[in-house]
């Protein structure tokens, strides 16, 4: 059992969140120590019990009646849960309200024993004892697969398991390692060759009227064709019975939609219902999809599918099955709720299979609830949410294999009081979820972000919005990779969005997709305004490192633009058109709210005439400057680009006024638009390109150059909670191997089905797992 105490300055540290702050966060003094008291908790334990280390409790529902009966009780000393390794299955969330008021020199810490793991598992758990490896040659004939690899067979007769896999969300993993439904391709998309029908159009908020109806008996969505596939499989399974859904890009390169078939015959694959755009072919490429849930497709590792009529999982493990080998169905609901909480740390716990309620981990609202050193994967809800509160956040997390991985709100977008909410030093990635798109989400005001790495992610992963966040220290790569539009960092269509600084990141690698819509890799879109955006890496980043659609009042200075496409750009094409149709929303004869309805959201936002009302005026007199020009708040006025580095793009800085190569316009003629000090450089100023360690090089001249602290950025050791990170000049020099040869955007290339895939993924979540990227995960011998 671990020695009965505390280290207060580091303890203080999390809690009062002050790694959201400090600048060598983990670097704490000698600590003295602190006794308290304590509530002992075991997989192995009795509600029953005392909670002594010889009478621990079971379950956290007992620990935390036990919290409040403890003398003399929350806030009059500090209170330790010591919480056993093993396995806690989750029925219920437990919520930690106003009751449980710690205070910084007495804080409730619910700690993991030093050296153990303790897994909070809300799924359904099943023993794979009686799975079996079919060889019945009808089931080889409906599985082409099992004639080359073992496939499995486990009867399901528990009615809460046949009810939890039988949606089409249904997830679920083995022996920790997160499963996809069967699917087709393995990797990437198939093609659309023929489209017949685009299908019933309805986009709400937009289209007038109801939303149609529909059945898979009378269905309304589009009509395709498949390129290069014999799908008779497919059609023998769906007359039998089957129920497969198609997701992918069917009309918009940057918009990803899911859709129930209702059949496929004659070759001809009819979706079931609506959809936002229909099926069309708006762009150079193919339409691409992916068709999930077919017995017929089940051929790789880690994949599975459920026979909802004959109560069968067939499942390819991803590894050996083991005779303690278990199934889980992610169903259940998170372990922890904090609404009111004060003064609460949550450290070194895992939490998986969640599959009911709002996250995994909910914070709405509290002061100083902090989770360290945590692992939050494979769930179908979010990893962590926190929609309010007050220095409250992460420390030295792992969030993977999860269908979104962060909100990080809080603050008072009317009075600009911040929340100082944060997450600090984690790490936000896909292993085996290839199918969950994710997201790390930014909103309120004065929350920070901070010593982050981002990664393996289909779409743009981080969005933001609002007033005065802190994004800096962080390493953003391999995003994107399956998009058009879009960018690593976004925010979009939010005038008021004043304050954010976004400093000090290393933004690498997000490859653009030939023929596809170009991508950015910081993008303030649709006339978003005043962010600060300065003192970043650039590297290989995407079309457009910045990409500025057309908003005001934004700083770009003192950047590194390395080996890209278009280093800033910024654009007034739109401008003149958005400015003159503001009347028609006024009339009625445009939605009101859309999001080109700027001046109206604006208002929704901050209030009537907000930017010229306190707090407002005062905090953000350029906002209020600009939104007091009737027409030219609508073009990209005071903006600054100065001191930026550019080295071996096609064009540092690009500004539009109209489309076409006629179109470009010389920024420094440009009136609103301040520029300065703008220069190209060359690669040998810095010590390694090939393993893309940007500091300057020994001897070079660095006084007029970014002051970046490179060796800083991503990942940091923290003793308490991530003792170790990966070696960045390892996965650096990986994925700088894997891509090299092919720039981040290339005007000449061709799209080619045929070799796209292979091309495009690079899964860097199991490249970082194999070096020690996660901090419950045993580093492979082989990365």
């Amino acid at each position: 059992m671990p020695v009965p105490t505390l280290s207060r300055s580091l303890l203080l540290a999390c809690v009062f969140g002050l790694c959201a702050f400090a600048d060598d966060v983990f670097e704490v003094g000698v600590a003295h120590q602190v006794r308290a008291a304590e509530i002992y908790l075991s997989p192995d334990g009795d509600d029953r019990n005392s909670g002594t280390a010889d009478a621990p409790m079971k379950t956290l529902a007992a620990v935390a009646d036990a919290v409040l009966a403890s003398q003399p009780g929350p806030g009059k000393e500090p209170i330790t849960v010591w919480i056993s390794g093993g396995r806690y299955s989750t029925t219920e969330t437990v919520t930690f309200d106003q009751r449980f008021a710690g205070t910084p020199d007495d804080p409730i810490t619910l700690r993991a024993v030093d050296g153990e793991l303790p897994v909070f598992d809300s799924g359904l758990n099943l023993p794979l004892a009686d799975a079996k490896a079919i060889d019945a040659p009808e089931m080889m004939e409906r599985i082409p697969a099992a004639r080359s690899q073992r496939v499995y067979a486990l009867p399901i007769s528990n009615e809460r398991f046949r009810n939890a896999l039988r949606p089409d969300s249904a997830s679920c993993s083995v022996d920790g390692h997160f499963m996809t439904r069967a699917r087709y391709p393995n990797v990437g998309f198939a093609y659309i060759d023929k489209i017949l029908s685009e299908g019933a159009v309805y986009a709400a908020g937009r289209t007038p009227g109801s939303r149609p109806k529909w059945s898979l008996d009378n269905p309304i969505g589009g009509r395709f064709t498949v390129r290069e596939k014999d799908v008779s499989a497919w059609t023998r399974e769906m007359q039998n019975g089957g129920r497969a859904k198609v997701t992918g890009y069917l009309a918009y390169d940057w918009y990803r939609q899911s859709h129930p078939v209702a059949s496929v015959n004659d070759s001809v694959v009819q979706l079931a219902n609506d959809s936002r755009y229909g099926v069309r072919n708006v762009a150079k490429v193919p339409r691409r999809f992916i068709i999930s849930n077919l017995l017929c497709e089940l051929d790789s590792p880690g994949e599975f599918y459920f026979d909802p009529k004959q109560s069968v999982l067939y499942f390819i493990p991803g590894a050996e099955l083991t005779a303690d080998s278990i199934l889980s169905v992610h169903g259940g609901p998170g372990p922890l709720r904090f609404d009111g909480a004060s003064n609460v740390l949550v450290e070194g716990i895992l939490v998986e299979g969640v599959g009911k309620g709002v996250a995994s981990i909910e914070i709405a609202s509290g002061n100083n609830v902090v989770l360290a050193g945590c692992t939050i994967r494979n769930s179908s809800r979010p990893g962590v949410v926190i929609t309010g509160g007050k220095r409250c956040g992460l420390r030295s997390c792992d969030i993977y294999d999860v269908v979104n991985h962060l909100t990080l709100s809080g603050g008072d977008l009317k009075t600009l009081e911040p929340a100082n909410n944060f997450a600090i030093n984690c790490h936000f990635t896909q292993v085996n979820a290839s199918d969950y798109y994710g997201a790390v989400r930014l909103r309120g005001v004065g929350n920070v972000f901070r010593h982050n790495l981002l990664h393996n992610a289909p779409g743009q992963l981080m969005t933001f919005g609002d007033c005065d966040h802190l994004i800096e220290r962080n390493e953003f790569f391999n995003i994107g990779f399956e998009e058009g539009d879009g960018g690593a960092i976004y925010s979009g269509a939010a005038m008021w969005s004043w304050g954010n600084v976004i400093r000090h990141n290393f933004i690498h690698h997000l490859m653009c997709i030939p023929q596809l819509h170009p991508r950015g890799g910081i993008y303030p879109d649709d006339l978003d305004q005043g962010e600060t955006i300065e003192e970043n890496i650039f590297y290989k980043a995407a079309h457009r490192a910045v990409l500025l659609n057309g908003g005001a009042g934004h700083r770009v200075n003192r950047n590194l633009f390395l080996e890209g496409y278009i280093g800033i750009y910024n654009t007034q094409t739109a401008a003149k058109k958005l400015y003159e149709q503001m009347p028609k929303f006024e009339s009625g004869e445009l939605k009101r709210g859309d999001k080109a309805d700027y001046l109206y959201r604006v208002e929704k936002a901050i209030g009537p005439d907000g930017w010229n009302q306190e707090p407002w005026a005062s905090r953000f007199p350029l906002f209020r400057q600009i939104m007091n020009q009737e027409e030219m708040r609508y073009y990209p006025i005071h903006c600054e680009f100065t001191g930026n580095r550019f080295a071996n793009n096609f064009r540092n800085i690009e500004y539009r006024v109209a489309s076409g190569d006629q179109g470009v316009k010389d920024v420094g003629e440009v009136p609103f638009i301040h520029t300065d000090d703008n220069r190209d450089i060359s690669m040998n100023l810095f010590r390694d390109p090939n393993s893309l360690d940007f500091r300057y090089a020994e001897g070079a001249h660095t006084a007029s150059l970014p002051s970046v602290p490179f060796e800083k950025i991503g990942l940091i050791r923290d003793p308490a909670h991530r003792p170790h990170v990966p070696e960045k000049a390892a996965y650096r020099t990986a994925v700088r191997k894997h891509f090299a040869g092919r720039p981040s955007y290339d005007p000449q290339a061709i799209f080619d089905p045929d070799t796209i895939n292979e091309s495009t993924y690079f899964n860097t979540g199991q490249l970082l797992t194999n070096l020690g990227g996660l901090i419950h995960t045993p580093p492979s011998e082989s990365p």
